[in-house]
């Protein structure tokens, strides 16, 4: 009873989505783009905070505390995807064939509130530091 997978040598001729239905096979890909997603959010919100909370002129801008925070609000969102498991049958529903809410789609949409608030605080450290580089700035200006 050897399936012929096994019994082939090649190493490109296996398939990891065996024995998974279209709709989960489907799943699985919006899953992997939901958490390479929260994966951009995060490495933009560390860059942000890196860059805003370098000193300038012998101040640290404040706003990079916000940029902090929405990084550990992507990072919740993140753990959603991996709260949501198994990824390939996020958003199916009970009985396997159809796209339905199942608990493991809420927890989903919970990732994507923590990942908005995450927006959110972005938006805001962005706007703060915008207004304090313009403060720093003529501050400098003031004593030339």
């Amino acid at each position: 009873m050897e399936s012929s997978v096994l019994a082939d040598s090649n190493a490109f001729s296996i398939n990891g989505f065996t024995g998974l239905t279209n709709p989960q096979i489907i799943s699985f890909f919006i899953v992997f783009v939901i958490f390479n997603g929260y994966v951009v959010l995060e490495a933009a919100a560390l860059t942000a905070f890196y860059v805003t909370s370098k000193p300038r002129h012998g101040h640290v801008r404040t706003a990079a505390i916000w940029h902090f925070f929405a990084s550990l609000w992507f990072i919740l969102a993140f753990i959603s995807t991996v709260w949501s498991a198994p990824a390939e049958k996020t958003f199916i529903g009970a009985d396997g064939s159809n796209f339905g809410l199942g608990q493991r789609a809420i927890t989903t949409f919970i990732g994507f509130g923590f990942a908005a608030i995450g927006i959110s605080n972005m938006l805001y450290g962005f706007a703060l530091s915008a207004r304090q580089k313009r403060e720093i700035r003529e501050e400098v200006y003031a004593t030339i």
